[in-house]
């Protein structure tokens, strides 16, 4: 009779570890990382030119977007302008200045170039 009951459970143990694994969690995803490249990083103007610049963000798996999330800004109140698209105006004046650009869906991402008007 103890013969038996260890047979059996020899049996079902070896059964078990032979058997497919399905209690075997899957992976856990890779968390979102957001990127944010900004090109050029740096340009020499002349007074009045123009620029255009990019933002290269990725997004998150199965996210899509009708216009990219990006909101630009020239940092000194008098280094020219830039609009919605990136398109930076320099100002009449020599000097340095800094066009950035931040992620709006992760406010906290930001990159920026410097500008020097000749």
């Amino acid at each position: 009779m103890m013969h038996r009951l260890f047979s059996t459970t020899a049996i079902l143990l070896a059964f078990a570890c032979t058997a497919p694994g399905t209690n075997v969690p899957p992976k856990p995803a890779e968390p979102f990382v957001p990127r944010l490249a900004l090109r050029p990083v740096a340009v020499s103007l002349a007074r009045s030119a123009t620029q255009g610049f990019q933002a290269e963000i990725n997004y998150p798996e199965g996210m899509r977007y009708l216009r990219q999330p990006v909101a630009w800004r020239v940092v000194e109140p008098e280094g020219g302008s830039i609009t919605v698209t990136g398109l930076y105006t320099a100002p009449g004046v020599p000097g340095t200045f800094h066009v950035e650009v931040r992620r709006e869906d992760f406010p906290g991402i930001s990159a920026t170039a410097t500008v020097t008007v000749k």
